[in-house]
């Protein structure tokens, strides 16, 4: 089921991918089809779940701390933007900023209203996890702050939640947002439109080589949690990479890892396996010397 779940991570960023890349409609549509979308594949994970029964204590630990907060997350952060659409649509320079200002105060006060949660979480403890992120085996006292969960209300179905996987991913969305707003007031402080926002400078660095290789690069960075501590997704990481090496690696990722999994000769891993080959040489060389 962690597969399935992680897959369909996966082509939900891709769908959201697309729905970005729309030009014939309007921000509040864009929104609201996101929303739309990001609530159909909840409630299909929602369904895996309940269906499925997990073989073992670890793989429910897995989904509830790693793998569903993805998903909950996601949609907080669209909520939240939706919100920001229409509040803002007519605002003056100074009311977007005397709200972006609020909304970071916000942010850092749900933190602080969790903090230990949040301490234990981003340390990468696992103590506690038997009683953070496997259903119906938390006996702490739940207390929700109010302070973000003012356009997202947590799915109290004890079927899908252990609850504190629900504030996992406010914690998530918090950092997007928190990313959204600094670099908003960064922009308007330097009197840059925001529409350049997501017009970056381009980089220096350039792909040379095989597009797959660059995917099963991403797939690596993911798996092994190398970025973000692992909570970040491998869209996420495959869309930073194509942005850093000026690269299109197309719409279907998840495809092309299908086509290295099925590799049958030599190794599936050809790019690990040919940066651990020249490393492992060059040292060799210098212990030589």
């Amino acid at each position: 089921m962690i597969q399935q779940a992680e897959t369909l991570y996966d082509q939900l960023e891709e769908k959201l991918r697309e729905v970005e890349t729309m030009s014939s409609v309007t921000p509040v549509q864009r929104h609201e089809t996101n929303l739309k979308l990001l609530n159909e594949t909840i409630q299909e994970l929602k369904q895996l779940v309940i269906s499925y029964s997990f073989p073992c204590e670890e793989e429910e630990i897995k989904f509830f701390r790693y793998i569903k907060p993805r998903f909950t997350s996601l949609l907080i952060y669209h909520s939240r933007m939706a919100l920001l659409e229409l509040r803002l649509a007519l605002a003056s320079p100074r009311n977007i900023r005397e709200y972006y200002e609020n909304e970071l105060q916000l942010i850092r006060n749900f933190i602080n209203d969790h903090s230990q949660f949040y301490h234990y979480l981003y340390s990468g403890a696992t103590f506690l996890d038997s009683k953070y992120f496997v259903r119906g085996s938390c006996d702490f006292p739940l207390c929700y702050s109010v302070s973000m969960l003012s356009t997202s209300t947590p799915d109290t179905d004890s079927r899908f939640t252990t609850h504190y996987d629900y504030i996992a991913a406010c914690f998530q969305a918090n950092e997007k947002l928190r990313d959204f707003f600094l670099k908003s007031l960064m922009l308007q402080d330097a009197g840059i439109s925001p529409e350049n926002l997501h017009n970056p400078e381009k980089s220096n660095f350039s792909w040379t080589g095989c597009k797959t290789h660059l995917v099963e690069l991403a797939y690596a960075l993911y798996e092994s949690g190398q970025i973000n501590s692992g909570t970040a997704g491998v869209m996420e990481i495959v869309e930073r990479l194509a942005q850093l090496f000026q690269v299109d690696l197309g719409n279907n990722i998840y495809r092309t890892f299908q086509e290295i999994r099925q590799r049958k000769k030599d190794s599936r891993t050809k790019l690990l396996d040919l940066m651990k080959e020249r490393l492992l040489r060059r040292m060799d060389e210098l212990d030589d010397a």
